[in-house]
């Protein structure tokens, strides 16, 4: 696997800015927040268990109110087992006893600037990634007003990115049925029998929060991104009933979202209810649908814990098939289960403890800090997705993260 950047590297340059920001602050009137997350996310089941480490770092800081900088970096330490051909007949080995093994490393920083008015602001950010396989560029811009006396805020954003995808280097003439897949990322963007493939993303975004009265606001956003370029797994391929050939997805996707968020404080338990929908439709005709509940309860001062419940459910791409070699759907083919028909359920929670200032009016050097947990359980239903004649065994997730935050 070749890394262009190295962990060590990547966190020493953050933290080395950050020490620099925190510096300037002092000189500056400066307010600085900074965080460091750490999140474990595992998948098991039978042969096909996937487990992903992400550490993160983020610094953040506002001069007089109205010059915000951010900075951040992000990496996922990600290993498990994929079946390399979907559907391919059983022979003395099944295709999960033999999944492939892998594992890889991806980079992320990301550097922001914004500037705020009395009820306006504007943020610009910029992000760049790395992988063994994948590079990307990406910027964002997002304006904000607030209006009616702070209640009204409206939030309109725009993203674009310009993403590099390693393939194995073969005709783009050649026709889908024939093509191979790519077997390792190792000579990715440098060998001869490699190639890089476009992706370019475009998200629009839009959004309303409204205060409505002093326990009760909502929150709607809508979004739409448009897709072009190489949008498959170059690993992965679909046995079509004589060969297999590396998975075809359509170049061009549309994704249109809606969200409609709630929450209401009910003062005589302290406590939170909140409530989200979200709607997903888009043009490889995947529609979907999501619920969730969730409580807020602060238990007492710097302590609150929120407890959430979520569902999932959508239906499956217009070419996808259970199995390709006896119902084809037309010139495209996947292999990923989730473009097929799916419902998840997610229960979990958050502790978020603020420890208490001393008589000062700090929390030891810091002006504040808190230690926040989160633990997730995720069950999947894969309705239609079988890996020849066996259900997908990985169907099981769990999530946990620790954060630190301080503010200076």
């Amino acid at each position: 696997m070749q890394l262009s950047v190295t962990p060590a590297r990547s966190s020493a340059f953050v933290c080395g800015l950050a020490i620099v920001v925190v510096a300037w602050s002092s000189h500056v009137s400066a307010q600085v927040r900074a965080s460091t997350t750490a999140t474990y996310y595992r998948e098991s089941g039978a042969n096909l268990s996937h487990q992903a480490i992400t550490p993160s770092v983020r610094v953040s800081g506002v001069v007089r109110d109205v010059v915000s900088l951010r900075l951040g970096w992000d990496a996922d330490v990600v290993s498990g087992a994929s079946v390399a051909v979907v559907d391919a007949p059983g022979g003395e080995v099944d295709a999960i006893t033999s999944a492939t093994k892998w594992n890889d490393f991806r980079n992320n920083v990301t550097g922001g600037i914004g500037v705020r008015g009395e009820f306006t602001s504007l943020d610009v950010s910029y992000t760049w990634g790395r992988e063994s396989d994948y590079r990307s560029h990406s910027f964002t811009i997002t304006g904000r007003a607030e209006l009616f006396d702070r209640n009204t805020t409206l939030e309109l954003g725009y993203g674009r990115g310009f993403d590099q995808v390693c393939n194995l280097a073969q005709p783009r003439a050649q026709e889908p049925v024939d093509r191979q897949r790519l077997p390792s990322s190792d000579g990715c963007f440098d060998a001869d029998d490699r190639e890089s493939l476009d992706l370019s993303l475009q998200t629009f975004r839009g959004g309303w929060t409204q205060a409505w009265t002093p326990i009760f606001a909502t929150q709607l956003s809508v979004s739409a991104q448009v897709i072009n370029g190489f949008q498959g797994n170059p690993y992965r391929a679909v046995w079509l009933g004589r060969a297999a050939a590396q998975e075809n997805h359509p170049e061009n996707r549309v994704r249109y979202v809606g969200n409609l968020g709630a929450r209401l404080w009910v003062q005589p338990l302290r406590g939170a209810l909140q409530l989200g929908g979200r709607v997903y439709r888009d043009t490889w005709d995947v529609f979907s649908v999501t619920a969730e509940l969730a409580w807020e309860q602060r238990l007492w001062e710097g302590l609150s814990v929120r407890l959430r419940g979520r569902y999932y459910n959508q239906t499956g791409a217009h070419f996808f098939s259970d199995d390709y070699g006896r119902a084809p759907r037309g010139q495209y083919f996947t292999g990923d289960r989730e473009l097929s028909p799916m419902s998840s359920w997610l229960a979990g929670g958050r502790v978020r403890l603020d420890l208490p200032a001393g008589d000062d009016g700090k929390v030891g050097p810091f002006a504040a800090f808190a230690i926040v947990g989160v633990f997730d359980m995720l069950f999947y239903d894969f309705r239609e997705f079988r890996y020849g004649r066996r259900e997908v065994p990985n169907d099981k997730g769990m999530l946990a993260t620790l954060s630190l935050e301080a503010e200076f």
